[in-house]
């Protein structure tokens, strides 16, 4: 009798703890085996929501099955669906061009979601000064060739160290298990070349304003953060680097590089980031660790093209955390 009320009581435990741990049925993911779906209609496949880009004229063929990989938000618009004959492969389609029959739906007759695929407008553009990461990390490659040459570019421009599609939960949209694990593990090199689905313009542009391109940070970024970015990598590093280079022809630019060595006044810097637009200051974060500029982190909400102008997507972006520092000291490539 008493072991069977001590089974109970175990089960009854078991029950409750797997209630607390389990995630909410609206964020559950759909099991592998039901991750198809029929297409009904010839639409159009394509890379970029925003811009409709469709590399191939890729067009789906009613009635062909097609595995699904991710969709755009909760309540859909979209489905990104893995099709082995496009390159790349895997392409967005509205949901009215494929049917729900085969998609299991929860208990409201709703079809959640599959894997989450970070879709909206608020960005964190972290920009950083070059020789004060070196600094912490001289045995990255990139830094060593920063000490070999002390007047390459990113001794006295910003370098890009990434565009993180915001809230910081959206990462690794739609990538697999393993890659993930490569990219935690900082294990960079083996993870997908995305540098080869770059024109070599953009690819060049890159390795100059991300120095860390040596050590492929350009992979770790774009599998942490790219894929959760509503367009190609030709697109997210493209407008990543309109960006940089935005910052790197400002006044902010301009002082930080005239005071190498010295300190700068959270005033003075302020003052140089209102050239970006009004309260420009209010909206980027500048991360002065140990009393050494590290980074500027800038909050951004709004369609980001190579064109758009970066006081615009300040002017709706929410505010940065207030900086509890009077002076940052700019770090100095030659020491």
């Amino acid at each position: 009798m008493l072991r069977s009320l001590k089974q109970k009581l175990a089960l009854v435990i078991l029950l409750a703890f797997s209630l607390i741990l389990l995630p909410h049925p609206a964020f559950a993911l759909v099991p592998t085996e039901s991750q198809f779906t029929t297409a009904v209609g010839a639409c159009e496949a394509v890379i970029s929501i925003k811009k409709g880009t469709n590399p191939g004229n890729v067009r789906l063929q009613p009635g062909q099955t097609y595995q699904i990989v991710g969709q755009n938000k909760d309540n859909p618009s979209h489905y990104l669906l893995e099709i082995a004959s496009a390159s790349p492969s895997r392409r967005w389609v509205p949901t009215s061009c494929v049917s729900a029959d085969g998609l299991p739906t929860d208990t409201t007759g709703k079809i959640p979601p599959v894997i989450p695929v970070a879709v909206g407008n608020d960005y964190l553009l972290a920009v950083s000064w070059q020789p004060a990461f070196c600094e912490s990390k001289p045995e990255k490659t990139e830094c060593k060739n920063l000490a070999k040459n002390p007047n390459r570019p990113e001794a006295t421009n910003f370098a890009l160290h990434g565009l993180w599609p915001q809230p910081e939960s959206n990462i690794y949209c739609g990538v697999s298990q393993t890659d993930i694990t490569f990219d935690k593990a900082s294990a960079w090199s083996k993870l997908p070349a995305v540098e080869t689905e770059l024109s070599p313009d953009t690819w060049a542009k890159l390795q100059v304003v991300m120095p860390g391109t040596a050590s492929n940070l350009q992979r770790h970024e774009w599998i942490k953060h790219g894929t959760c970015y509503q367009g190609t990598p030709e697109e997210y590093f493209t407008e990543s680097i309109a960006l940089i280079d935005t910052f790197n022809k400002s006044p902010i630019q301009a002082l930080v590089a005239s005071n190498i060595g010295r300190q700068v006044t959270l005033k003075d810097i302020d003052q140089a980031l209102s050239s970006l637009g009004v309260n420009a200051g209010d909206k980027i974060e500048v991360k002065c660790t140990n009393a050494v500029l590290g980074e500027l982190w800038v909050n951004l909400r709004g369609d980001i093209t190579p064109n758009t102008l970066i006081s615009d997507l300040l002017t709706n972006s929410p505010k940065a955390k207030l900086e509890k520092f009077k002076s940052c000291l700019i770090d100095d490539a030659r020491n």
